[in-house]
């Protein structure tokens, strides 16, 4: 069984989020989805009964599901997949909006968390809106806001007629200071794509090495690009000689236990002494996962690494990532 991609849609309040999924919905397309939103109401769509009364989950009329984010994300998922085998329905895709108050953070964290959802699913993207007229206001008064940009895989600026062009190139050049990995792009909602949002798969680390910081001189063992906007801090990393495996994992396990829920997200490509696979990590907040990529073959071999959380110390996580390294007289 392939896992199902999951998209999961956030953006402050009022930026746009359930008019995209309508949009989306109302496509001419063949996938089986299941939406999980706030409240299933705000979707405006018709839908034919009840079929799983427990979670409240809706057959729409065009065959997808609908369900209210009310109980545990966990629960409302194990839900589905009981659906999908009842009813004998594949599922192509699940889409989660997340409220307006909230960071997305917990939501990806979940699939981290539990061995089920990860057999079964896998996370597609983080896809943000943010709201042209109000972005900036909210930016310096609401914590989520801030969070919702900086866990982003991609940014949408909705409601961009309202404002004038030296108004979204200061908010792009923010959003850019919040979340310098991310690509950001004016959301036109009635002719938004069905691509355009879904089968992107920007949460995985395999991109990575693409959006690499580039070196500048030969002695470079690292390197980084942090800002500061609100506490949030952007550390890149990148080494030339292979890590020590026990230390990179004592390293690691010290920086999650040390700033836990200020790890917004972190990722990487890794080459480990001895070991001739790419070794891909990713992790939101407390929760972090390993698995093996491809092997290096004739490509060159290094790490690199991407770290966004709030007010971590730049120069030390520099510092004592440079202890990983193995010893240049091993290598």
């Amino acid at each position: 069984m392939n896992k199902i991609p999951v998209t999961i849609i956030t953006g402050f309040l009022e930026s746009g989020k359930t008019t995209l999924i309508n949009q989306l919905l109302k496509q001419n397309h063949t996938e089986r989805i299941a939406v999980i939103v706030n409240e299933y109401g705000e979707i405006g769509i018709d839908h034919q009964l009840v079929i799983n009364s427990e979670e409240e989950i809706f057959q729409m009329n065009n065959g997808c599901l609908c369900c209210s984010l009310r109980a545990d994300l966990s629960n409302v998922l194990h839900s589905i997949l009981e659906v999908s085998e009842e009813k004998e329905i594949e599922f192509d895709r699940i889409v989660i909006e997340t409220t307006g108050l909230a960071a997305p953070g917990p939501i990806a964290q979940t699939f981290f968390r539990m061995p089920f959802l990860q057999e079964n699913f896998v996370i597609d993207s983080v896809m943000t809106l943010v709201d042209s007229t109000n972005a900036l206001h909210q930016i310096a008064h609401y914590e989520e806001s801030v969070d919702q940009i900086a866990f982003a895989d991609q940014l949408w600026l909705t409601k961009t007629e309202k404002v004038d062009s030296e108004t979204e190139k200061y908010l792009r050049r923010k959003l850019n200071n919040i979340n310098p990995g991310s690509t950001i792009d004016v959301l036109d909602i009635e002719n938004i794509s069905f691509d355009s949002i879904f089968g992107k798969y920007l949460f995985n680390a395999t991109n990575i090495l693409e959006k690499a910081p580039k070196k500048h001189h030969d002695h470079n063992e690292y390197e980084h690009d942090h800002a500061h906007t609100h506490g949030i801090v952007t550390i890149s990393l990148q080494a030339d000689r292979p890590l020590n495996p026990i230390l990179f994992d004592e390293w690691m396990n010290e920086l999650i236990v040390t700033f836990n829920m200020d790890m917004l997200r972190y990722k990487g490509i890794i080459h480990l002494y001895g070991d001739p696979h790419k070794v891909i990590f990713q992790g939101v907040n407390m929760a972090l996962e390993f698995t093996h990529g491809s092997q290096w073959g004739k490509y060159e071999r290094s790490s690199v690494l991407v770290f966004i959380g709030k007010n971590l110390p730049v120069k030390e996580i520099e510092q004592s990532f440079q202890e990983c390294m193995v010893k240049a007289e091993f290598v």
